[in-house]
């Protein structure tokens, strides 16, 4: 008899056990749910209201940082360090930044800029670049900008957009590709540069039965029909017999004439081939100095940006 009273005393006994365990786990549930709230969205407001919504609901709101800002009026809340509707306890630090107010610049002048250059301004007095219109132009320069938007000397909001009327250069004109094939490869040289056509690369061949220098081959094809910006390539025949083909330096000296720092590119057309020798960011009258290796007649171009600055010739 008493072996069964103590069974039901441990029975009872593990039973209160288990129902005080239920009983704190939904206690600490309870209290759980009691001590989190739900992250309120702060932007918008001013930062007096926010803080008087931070204490109702038991947030340690703090300022983190103010800024210039275009969209909110000066001392609302721009951003916070934790997204609105997140769960949190009560008492957590939240850090919120807060607007200074949209800041006044004056409109940099961006006519008669090159596009680089007029970006720089536009970044520096701290407003954004907007839309860029291009059209042809006989009297400005390719990527030179003609007009803006809004006008300079204008007092602005920082972070608006500025709008650009840029000039892509006189208008192209077209040509038909001419036959070269026979022609002597400066020969063809010079026929393009009446036409301000550039040969950008020649390729060439060995072939013992016709002279060096003379065009095998053409792209674009002859009747395609090409423009001043239409890459052009020629295959040159080379006679490896030709005694007078020997490699030979050549010394290239450039310095970028410019106010600005600008991608000088320096190619090389040879009987050697073609060879970019340079193709750096040179700075103002910065001297380039560079050693070529060629064989037979040469032609140097030197292009400072997108335009080509010079060229040179060196006959054998």
């Amino acid at each position: 008899m008493e072996k069964v009273k103590a069974s039901y005393v441990i029975k009872l006994a593990v039973m209160g056990f288990l129902l005080m365990l239920i009983s704190a786990a939904a206690i600490m549930r309870v209290i759980f749910m009691l001590s989190t709230i739900s992250m309120p969205d702060f932007s918008g407001m001013t930062k007096e209201k926010a803080q008087k919504v931070a204490s109702r609901m038991k947030i340690d709101l703090k300022i983190d940082d103010e800024i210039y800002s275009p969209i909110y009026e000066a001392g609302c809340v721009v951003s916070q360090d934790i997204p609105a509707r997140t769960e949190i306890k009560k008492g957590r630090t939240v850090y919120i930044v807060v607007s200074k107010g949209s800041k006044t610049v004056v409109i940099p002048d961006l006519t008669a800029q090159p596009k680089s250059a007029a970006l720089v301004l536009v970044r520096n007095a701290g407003l954004l670049e907007g839309n860029d219109t291009v059209v042809s132009s006989a009297i400005y320069k390719d990527t030179t900008v003609i007009s803006q938007s809004p006008p300079a000397g204008q007092d602005s909001p920082a972070g608006i957009k500025v709008n650009m009327l840029r000039s892509c250069g006189p208008r192209k004109i077209d040509y038909l590709m001419p036959d070269m094939a026979g022609m002597k490869a400066f020969d063809a040289f010079d026929m393009m540069r009446k036409n301000k056509l550039v040969i950008e690369k020649l390729t060439v061949e060995p072939h013992e039965d016709m002279a060096s220098g003379t065009i095998l081959g053409q792209d674009p094809r002859a009747g395609y029909q090409v423009n001043e910006k239409t890459p052009i390539s020629l295959t040159a025949s080379i006679k490896e017999s030709d005694t007078t083909l020997k490699k030979r330096m050549v010394k290239i000296i450039y310095s970028n004439p410019g106010n600005l720092p600008a991608l000088v590119k320096i190619n090389v057309l040879s009987l050697n081939g073609s060879e970019v020798l340079y193709n750096e960011v040179a700075q103002p009258n910065e001297p380039v100095n560079v050693n070529a290796a060629i064989r037979g007649d040469a032609l140097v171009q030197i292009w400072n940006g997108a335009e080509l600055a010079k060229e040179m010739e060196f006959k054998n």
